[in-house]
């Protein structure tokens, strides 16, 4: 009888000793597939922040070689300012007066 009202008319036979031992279970498995819909959502957003993580390296990799390039540009210019300050000393006799900063280039981590 149990497994005719099961199976063919979809209904659970439970006396009242055991209906809320039932409705406790199926409260439990409501819980789960809610704690697994929120696992999905949780996991597609951690993989989107990936992508964003991805793209910032990407930018920062892009602003550190631009860095090493202006830092070269600017002592390529420290040269030749230099280059410039020897002549008009040699030209005026004059005492040197100019002292630009020679930069260092970034520095990778763990250098």
């Amino acid at each position: 009888m149990i497994d005719y009202a099961f199976k063919e008319k979809k209904v659970i036979i439970v006396s009242p000793t055991t209906f809320a031992a039932y409705l406790q279970t199926v409260l439990q498995g409501l819980r789960a597939l809610k704690i697994e819909e929120q696992t999905k959502d949780i996991i597609k957003r951690v993989e989107g922040l990936g992508k964003h993580i991805l793209a910032y390296d990407d930018y920062f990799k892009k602003l550190g070689n631009n860095l090493a390039t202006t830092v070269n540009a600017y002592n390529l210019a420290d040269k030749e300012l230099k280059k410039i300050d020897k002549d008009v000393v040699k030209i005026t006799g004059a005492e040197s007066v100019i002292e630009p900063l020679q930069l260092d280039g970034p520095k990778k981590m763990g250098d």
